[in-house]
């Protein structure tokens, strides 16, 4: 039979149209495209925003929606399963029922769902942006139990495949936990007054919870549903359903080897069509063939059908291991790497034989199964006999298998050992981050053994089998080491030579992809050495170390929950001080706050692609856009040559180009703007722009390379009080250290978004985009257009995240589109995708700092000199600002009698750096600290001892001449040090590290402080506008931008305070520059201070005006009456408001003067618990007491405070940029970015919240300084985040000693597992690193 035999039979046979119902509503599609994702269709084909588009890769889950589906028509079983709908193509879900955040509950139809309602009412929804996927997570979470509520543990896990970076995970927990079968694990000790707890919450929940968990019904035409062969004819791409393996493997005969490809869950074939540029013209599902989903066990084997998903061979693996027969550890062994292995969204739906076809280098299962001795059986249609062949033997290398072109993988044998046989086998993994992240080495390893008949009773090697992913280009067995091992005695004397041997084997190398090559063959040995460990324990010998126990097995970890207290409110306020919900908070979690890529977009809107340049310092010679003007849908490329004003922007100079005029400086540089009529063409369009470079030097890349080429913006900056040579001259002591602080991506969940809007009449143009930073979007958009600024009109609804990423790095596109736009006088659109958006918008500055501490025999300071450098990328943006605020923040809350500061703003061929919540602040707090533990450390005191000795008092100078006023750091660490119970828990740390070789802890208190006010006068100021319509309802406009940090929300309290109507009565529409204009960009902490007091301003010019109706103040009159009365009266209903902060001035190095507003204040303990053979952590504690004075909404500022600290965490521990450079990163390519996207850059995620998480504000404080005494809450509590750094540290340094190592130690930020593994100094690291191991430095991006 032909091919087009084949294909010509199977039209015949098959349905060429989907059949599928989107939250109750039957669709019948008959125009589907293969490539067409579900998302693409649910947001562009039926408008249904709710699920978004965060990532494009699976990794955030902000696209998370419920398939439903009936899997057996005879019991009418009906599977539920969560899924990323960006990956899931549109033709996988015929037959199937979706439902989106819209069809789970709506306002508008007054059906809100509980999970709905409790995440407004706990506070689980700050930005909103990932909102819509953590409901349908937990939405399906219940419906996957079968009417049954879900358990706490099922909870936790159900979240992985879900990121948030506002809110540190807490509030969401405690939400889910409400609706949990068994909340009394929770601890409930009875709770302290005006504080809630997780169980309290649970409790105040628990009879509302009832069975079945309300649900979106399942449509009745589905359960009768029989499924047909399917081939739907794209446009350039078909899609094949067969219904039996036979079919299936016609198929696969007709479209031999690359001709097709075979997809199940599609979380692979997306990410290489979308990322990778990588066609198929034709593709094969396989969801639907029962042959390939079997899983059952024999009285020899397991069985497991190629075709099963993993969340299917989860629950069965399960199933058999209580069923307790000795399979060896298999079962465990599988289970341990599918805790971790992904996301639930991607277990749901991806299958094993997937997995391991695609013979991924740093696979999690692949080395279990050869370890196990896996066997696969392939079929293909010339053949009545399958093929089986070893999974040892299968793969090749770089993603290359031992397959014939049409076989296809129907099952994995795994034979069971002989139950009176010594037969182990164990799992390990270690990654980035716990949840859904790839394992930077991973391991399978099994090991048989026989008893000799010796008198002390050792164990002989009968066979073993050591597996690694990670350690080369595919999954790679240690073959000469296990030969060399065979015969030999279970002993540390033979773990040992294996070491040796294993790393002689597989070597590694700074050119290795992936880089890390001594951590991971440090991981190597830490592995086999926790599997000597387990079977030793096992095996109950005599000689087992009793250390052994901590790492036999993986660390279990406890249900999260927290705590949080709350002063009791001021009895003179009505409003001001309560607990409200964001404003949008039934909007977000409905799925029905709109952001800017949910607006519709007008007739006649083109789409618009950047192309970005691909070197960096490169002269740009020729650009050919051939082929990119012959793609359908062409419009125009645009370029510098279109602009018709200035083509130079910036927020402090006119120094960075709109469009490459000549010289690219970086690898992002926009180079020019390709647009057509649809987002796809213009995709493709962008690709197809050819450009001749000829490269520049020298290249600079590295703060290193600046310092080497002299490569600065502006001259040096240098803060100094005293004198610092008396200083040292003084002093008893000097230490000097150098201190390496990593970047930081942003990243938000809305990536940045764009619609711009020419008017054809007087030159106006419209701006839709997510900025915190209004107006001086408008300003330099009216520059590059050379128009005057009252034409141009931007407009903020709200951000989906921004942190200070969005203050400036959101303008150069912004004004690329706006020249579009212009040329071609039609709406223009663009919405970066997440790979391109943290490429090109900037990240928190890396620095290097120098320091020179001299100090007492007592540990009392006396002198600082401190040289600051940062990386602030090709142009000056916030560069030289953010040293000048890190060089006024440095000192925290100590105080230095003599100290000299200096920084630089290095200059170099990276995509400018730009603002991040602190702006400056962490870098210099965890130097400061730093300074004060290696002072410590130096002198064998407690830390705390020299922060206490050391610290500010009342009326005490800063270095930069301001009087501390209302100081109360002395009692919050005193309240802190009792509630907390620090100094009883110290003992216990030391008594666990005592006890414990490879597990320790650490414990560290620190204070922070944090000055509020910009340090330059112009901005802090601030106006506001209150409409006061004749039905009594208030339009409140202001200068601030809604982020998720609760600002709306406050100024609507605010507003309703003085107004006295209720909340309900006023709303804030948007940020708007022709409503409120001259706004200062939201940020520095200073907002809620700047617009509250601008927003009372114009309320009590209004209130002063009604009370003049009010005859008789005791005769009461509603508000709706009075406005009523005022109207007739004609009494103006309209106010602007304004305010400036009194007693600023601008910041003057020379003069060593800067003020800052008031300081809010606050401290944190963080425990910590380090597996020091690989990195691993976790937060077992962390207290916190904020002094916020008298909180506006002090549930919103805990959630600010929570959602900083976390965000912190990820700072000074996972987060890490890698860039490619010409000395650390030589696998990349110079000046590429490689973490930009979530599958490689990790954030924090569910489960690195801390187990214990107990927050407080600080009772009877005030400050007159700000509006109703409360404190800016934004930044400061990303400073504590550095107590989890130090905590760290110590847990390494307890460790360290225990090794015979005594001596200060440098770690370096971030506080990587890698770095941690390798600060952990043994054995193990010594046989990598040689003589340098208790000093080795890993490489850093800097």
């Amino acid at each position: 039979m032909t091919k087009d035999d084949t294909t010509s039979e199977s039209q015949s046979k098959s349905m060429n149209s989907l059949l599928f119902y989107v939250n109750g509503k039957e669709i019948i599609e008959h125009n589907a495209e293969p490539d067409w994702t579900l998302l693409w269709y649910l947001r562009n084909k039926l408008k249904l925003t709710g699920p978004k588009l965060g990532c494009g890769e699976g990794g955030c889950g902000a696209c998370t929606v419920l398939i439903s589906q009936s899997i057996n028509r005879s019991s009418d079983e009906i599977e539920h399963r969560t899924v990323n709908a960006c990956l899931a193509p549109l033709c996988s879900v015929d037959g199937c029922h979706i439902v989106t955040v819209e069809g789970l509950g709506s306002m508008n139809k007054s059906n809100i769902h509980p999970i709905q309602s409790r995440l407004v009412e706990l506070f689980g929804s700050q930005c909103g942006f990932c909102t819509p996927g953590v409901v349908m997570s937990l939405y399906g979470t219940g419906t996957s139990k079968n009417n049954e509520l879900s358990t706490i543990q099922d909870i936790e896990e159900a979240l992985d495949g879900n990121l948030c970076r506002c809110t540190g995970y807490r509030p969401i927990l405690d939400t889910a936990k409400t609706f949990a079968s068994d909340i009394d694990k929770l601890p409930h000790e009875e709770s302290l007054p005006f504080t809630s707890t997780t169980f309290d919450k649970c409790l105040s929940f628990a009879k509302q919870n009832s069975l079945p968990l309300s649900q979106v019904e399942f449509p009745e035409k589905l359960r009768h549903y029989i499924p047909q062969s399917l081939h739907i004819m794209g446009s350039s791409i078909d899609w094949y359903r067969p219904l039996s393996l036979s079919e299936l493997l016609q198929l696969r005969h007709t479209y031999r080897g690359d001709a097709s490809k075979l997809v199940f869950g599609n979380t692979r074939v997306e990410i290489e069509r979308k990322f990778k540029q990588i066609k198929h013209t034709c593709l094969i599902s396989l969801t639907h063939i029962e042959e390939l989903q079997q899983l059952k066990r024999t009285a020899d084997e397991f069985y497991l059908g190629a075709g099963s998903t993993f969340t299917r061979l989860k629950l069965k693996l399960i199933e058999w291991t209580n069923e307790k027969i000795n399979d060896g550890g298999i079962c465990q062994a599988l289970l341990d790497q599918l805790r971790y292995f992904a996301s639930t969204q991607i277990r749901n739906v991806a299958s094993l034989g997937g997995n391991v076809i695609t013979a991924s280098s740093i696979s999690d299962i692949n080395p279990v199964l050869q370890a196990a001795g896996a066997e696969l059986e392939l079929h293909r249609a010339d053949s009545t006999e399958a093929r089986y062949i070893s999974l040892r033997d299968f793969f090749l290398g770089n993603g290359r298998v031992s397959m014939a072109d049409n076989e296809v993988l129907v099952a994995i044998h795994i034979p069971l050992p002989n139950p009176s046989s010594k037969w182990f086998l164990r799992s390990y993994k270690q990654a980035r981050r716990r949840d859904d992240s790839k394992g930077i080495v991973s391991a399978g390893f099994q090991v048989q053994l026989e008893q000799l008949d010796s008198l002390d009773g050792q164990w002989q090697i009968i066979s073993i089998c050591l597996s690694f992913g990670g350690m080369s280009s595919t999954t790679i067995m240690a073959k000469n080491t296990q030969q060399q091992l065979v015969g030999l005695a279970w002993t540390r004397i033979t773990i040992n030579k294996a070491f040796k041997l294993i790393l002689q084997e597989l070597p590694l190398d700074e050119q290795t992809p992936g880089g890390q090559s001594e951590y991971r063959r440090t991981l190597v040995q830490s592995f086999l050495f926790k599997f000597y460990a387990y079977v030793c324990v096992e095996l109950r010998l005599s000689t087992t170390d009793s250390s052994f126990l901590s790492i036999a097995r993986p660390f279990h970890r406890s249900i999260s929950h927290g705590q949080q207290t709350i002063p009791e409110r001021p009895s003179s306020q009505k409003t001001v001080g309560t607990s409200l919900p964001h404003q949008s908070a039934y909007l977000q979690t409905t799925g029905k706050a709109i952001f800017i890529d949910d607006m519709p977009s007008l007739i006649n809107t083109l789409h618009a692609a950047l192309v970005l340049s691909t070197q960096p310092n490169a002269k740009i010679k020729n650009i050919d856009i051939g082929a990119a003007s012959q793609v359908p849908g062409f419009v125009s490329f645009v370029s510098y040559s279109d602009v018709p004003g200035s083509n130079k922007i910036g927020v402090m100079e006119l120094d960075e180009e709109v469009f490459v005029s000549s010289i690219a400086p970086c690898i992002g540089a926009i180079i020019g703007v390709v647009v057509c009529e649809s987002e796809q063409e213009a995709l493709v369009a962008s690709k197809l722009v050819q450009i001749e470079y000829e490269l520049l030097t020298p290249t600079i890349l590295t703060i290193q390379d600046a310092i080497h080429n002299e490569s600065y913006f502006g001259d040096e900056m240098c803060l100094r009080q005293g004198d610092v040579n008396k200083g040292f001259a003084d002093a008893k002591h000097i230490l000097e250290e150098t201190l390496w602080i990593g970047g930081q991506e942003h990243f938000y969940l809305e990536s940045n978004s764009y619609m711009v809007i020419p008017s054809n009449d007087d030159k106006e143009l419209t701006l839709y985009l997510g900025t915190q930073n209004p107006s001086t979007t408008q300003d330099l958009i009216a520059l590059v257009l050379g128009r005057d600024v009252s034409r141009i009109t931007c407009h903020v609804k709200r951000i989906g995240g921004a942190f200070g990423g969005k203050e400036s790095r959101s303008i150069p596109p912004c004004a690329a589109i706006a020249v579009a736009a212009v040329k071609t006088g039609r709406p223009v659109r663009l919405t970066l995708d997440r790979h391109t958006d943290i490429s090109i918008t900037g990240h928190r500055h890396p620095f290097k700092i120098e320091y020179k501490v001299g100090f007492t025999d007592e540990g009392l300071f006396c002198a600082l000199d401190i040289r600051m450098w940062n990386n602030g990328g090709c142009s000056l943006d916030t560069s030289s600002a953010i040293m000048e605020w890190a060089m006024l923040q440095m000192g925290n809350c100590y105080r230095f009698p003599h100290i000299r500061i200096r920084g630089y703003a290095c200059k170099t061929h990276l995509p400018s750096n730009t603002a991040f919540r602190g702006f400056g602040a962490p870098q210099a707090m965890l130097t400061c600290e730093n300074v004060v533990e290696h002072v410590a450390s130096y002198l064998k005191r407690d830390p705390l001892m020299i922060r206490h000795l050391n610290l500010f008092k009342e009326g005490e100078l800063t270095h930069y001449g301001q009087a501390l006023e209302h100081w109360n750091v002395p009692r919050i660490l005193e309240e802190l040090s009792r509630s907390s119970d620090f100094f009883q828990r110290q003992i216990h740390v030391n008594e666990f590290n005592r006890t414990n070789i490879y597990r320790k802890r650490g414990l560290c208190m620190i204070p922070a402080k944090y000055g509020i006010g910009f340090p330059v006068q112009f901005l802090n100021q601030a106006g506001a506008l209150v409409l006061i319509y004749k039905d009594g309802s208030v339009l409140l406009s202001h200068g601030g931008v809604e982020i998720g940090q609760g600002l709306h929300i406050k100024m609507i309290s605010i507003a309703a305070e003085v107004l006295g109507c209720n909340i309900d009565r006023i709303r804030i529409s948007e940020t708007s520059t022709d409503k409120v204009h001259n706004t200062t960009t939201t940020g520095g902490s200073a907002s809620s201070d700047l617009n509250g007091m601008a927003v009372r301003h114009a309320c009590e010019q209004l209130r002063e005006r009604l009370d003049t109706l009010l005859v008789d103040k005791n005769v009461p009159i509603s508000w709706e009456d009075l406005i009523k009365q005022a109207y007739f009266a004609r009494i103006d209903l309209c106010a602007h408001g304004f305010y400036a902060t009194p007693g600023m001035f601008d910041v003057d190095f020379s003069q060593n003067r800067a003020t800052c507003n008031y300081f809010t204040q606050g401290a944190a303990v963080t425990e910590v618990e380090l597996d020091t053979l690989t990195g691993d952590w976790h937060l077992l504690r962390v207290d916190i007491l904020m002094d916020v004075g008298k909180s506006l909404n002090p549930s919103i500022d805990i959630g600010q405070i929570e959602g900083a600290y976390m965000q912190g965490v990820g700072l000074f521990t996972m987060e890490e940029l890698i860039w490619g450079d010409h000395t650390e990163h030589k696998w990349i390519k110079p000046g590429e970015l490689i973490t930009c996207g979530p599958d490689t850059y990790k954030i924090p995620s569910f489960s690195d919240v801390p187990i214990d998480l107990r927050v407080s504000l600080l009772s009877d404080s005030s400050n007159p300084r700000a509006i109703y005494s409360s404190k800016g809450i934004g930044e400061p509590p990303i400073l504590l985040a550095t107590s989890a750094f130090f905590a760290l540290k110590q847990a390494c340094m307890a460790y360290r000693q225990d090794q015979g190592f005594q001596d200060y130690f440098t770690l370096h930020s971030p506080a990587t597992v890698e770095r941690l593994r390798m600060a952990c100094a043994d054995e193990f690291t010594r046989r990598v690193c040689s003589n340098e191991h208790q000093t080795y430095q890993p490489r850093g991006s800097y």
